[in-house]
């Protein structure tokens, strides 16, 4: 074969890290503001996991420092050196897997069919790779666990082309048996005067999603900003479920095979997905025409893609069981709304929902007056994550757009706040970046729904208000009326004629 003039026929392979190194923005990592944002974002995300995992209240502490000088010509405007250093009391890490979660990409604990934050194995990672490929300085991680007397700092790098650690020192410390925790200490380019608005929306919105957690934020300037906890009570920790037969491709249901011991195909529905019994097996086996005794490992190729597909158009499965899921519930959610000072809020929380086989359960609120200023504003919340770019993509944006908020006795104007809080084993995020959520139908239907129920109770209380002011009003008019009249006619009368008697005569008039 001839190969043009000018082409090589040298052929490379690039690692995972190497390519997401190639490929940073489309995770966030597109300019230095963004960069600083999402690294804190995602090292804060790690952190409130660990300690929820652990079942602990959280207490998470965050600071970032200059490193660099801040030149006058510069105006304190432009890409900078920070270190960024973030400490929580989670349960920590064991030795032997801190190279591989601090230093690999794609590894980790949250490849499980249960709720979590984070959700490619990415964004500790890309966070730590970026501060490496801005600074070319290293990670320390220190961290320690319960009941052990010793903890361990690790001083390592990140071997982009292979994607493995590369340890530089390592040593045994001292720690109370009751402590644990852990310590990621790094350096990174950022623009904080370009993302501090970010960074602090992000703290603020943070604290209202998760009122359990303490929260602690030293700003390059010298500022501390502190989210006290509200709350005392953890949320409901999900539970790690098996699949559900409608969200599985061809090479998930062969992997699944191959690691099964069931015998037949009854037997493997049965042990491989969840919500399937006996005689749902059996019914779909007869649907499908295949043989409920055939052992699974018999299928061909042909045959596994037709059991593929007559899984996802058999509609006598019961839906995925919300136990894999843990909303934030409506009393947190009120709690952390108060935050905001409205004068008065509403939260619902919509019964779970299937995407793509993925239970979801869509959270909704609208609070109203008091200290959210004029005008309407949006929170977006994606298992306990703040959402806040790319808002005017989101499905949420779109549904509050064509809200008809005159239809409730409300203008746009008004001191509104639309909450919204989504939790799935499987966020339809539209990019790896985890900023927007995927305009898909059933979700919109259950936001809208959600909103309009909330706006019902909300548009009643408003106009309850609104009466008590008007009667209010009405009361004060009379007053005055009244006091004018006494004083008048005392005056032509020459003598006093009081408020009391005329109000009086008034009351008698009006019955």
């Amino acid at each position: 074969m001839l190969t043009p003039k000018g082409y090589s026929t040298d052929i490379t392979e690039l690692s995972v890290s190497a390519w997401f190194y190639r490929n940073r923005t489309i995770a966030g990592f597109d300019n230095p503001a963004r960069s600083l944002y999402v690294s804190i974002r995602e090292i804060v995300e790690n952190s409130l996991d660990a300690c929820e995992d652990e079942r602990v209240l959280p207490d998470v502490s965050v600071l970032l420092h200059r490193v660099s000088e801040v030149r006058d010509d510069l105006l304190n405007s432009g890409p900078e050196i920070f270190e960024l250093t973030v400490k929580d009391n989670g349960k920590g890490i064991r030795r032997e897997d801190i190279p591989v979660l601090i230093g690999k990409m794609l590894t980790g604990t949250k490849f499980t069919l249960k709720q979590s934050r984070g959700t490619f194995g990415l964004g500790g990672s890309l966070a730590l790779l970026y501060g490496q490929v801005t600074t070319q300085e290293p990670i320390e991680v220190v961290t320690g666990q319960r009941y052990e007397p010793q903890g361990h700092r690790i001083v390592m790098r990140l071997d982009i082309e292979t994607n493995q650690p590369v340890i530089l020192e390592e040593e045994i410390i001292p720690k109370d048996p009751d402590e644990m925790g852990t310590m990621v200490s790094f350096q990174l380019q950022g623009d904080w005067l370009r993302s501090k608005r970010r960074i602090i929306e992000y703290f603020s919105q943070t604290a209202i999603i998760v009122p359990h957690a303490s929260l602690l934020f030293e700003t390059p300037d010298g500022e501390v900003l502190r989210f006290d906890r509200l709350i005392d009570r953890l949320p409901v920790a999900p539970k790690e479920m098996r699949p559900h037969p409608r969200g599985i491709d061809v090479e998930m249901l062969k992997k699944m095979i191959e690691v099964s011991r069931a015998r037949n195909l009854k037997s493997f529905l049965k042990g491989a997905f969840q919500r399937v019994g006996v005689s749902i097996a059996e019914e779909f086996l007869s649907y499908s025409n295949l043989d409920s005794e055939r052992p699974p490992s018999s299928l061909q190729q042909h045959e596994l893609v037709s059991m593929m597909n007559s899984l996802a158009s058999y509609e006598k499965f019961l839906p995925p069981s919300p136990k894999s899921l843990s909303p934030a519930g409506t009393k947190v959610l009120m709690a952390g709304v108060q935050r905001l000072s409205p004068d008065f809020a509403v939260f619902k929380k919509r019964s779970p929902n299937v995407h793509e086989g993925h239970p979801f359960i869509i959270e909704t609120g609208v609070a109203y007056g008091g200290g959210l200023g004029a005008g309407v504003k949006i929170f977006r919340f994606a298992n306990r994550i703040p959402l806040l770019y790319d808002e005017s993509s989101d499905v949420t944006h779109r549904v509050v757009r064509n809200l008809n908020l005159k239809h409730y006795g409300l203008r746009q104007d008004d001191p509104i706040a639309f909450v919204v809080h989504i939790c799935s084993t499987k966020i339809p995020y539209k990019t790896v970046g985890k900023e927007y959520i995927a305009d898909v139908d059933v979700v919109r239907r259950e936001i809208e729904l959600g909103f309009k129920d909330c706006l019902r109770e909300i548009s009643g209380r408003v106009r309850k208000r609104e009466r008590a002011h008007k009667q209010m009003k009405r009361e004060s008019r009379l007053i005055q009326y009244y006091q004018f009249m006494s004083e008048t006619l005392s005056s032509a009368l020459d003598r006093d004629v009081s408020f009391s008697s005329l109000f009086a005569l008034s009351g008698d008039d009006d019955e």
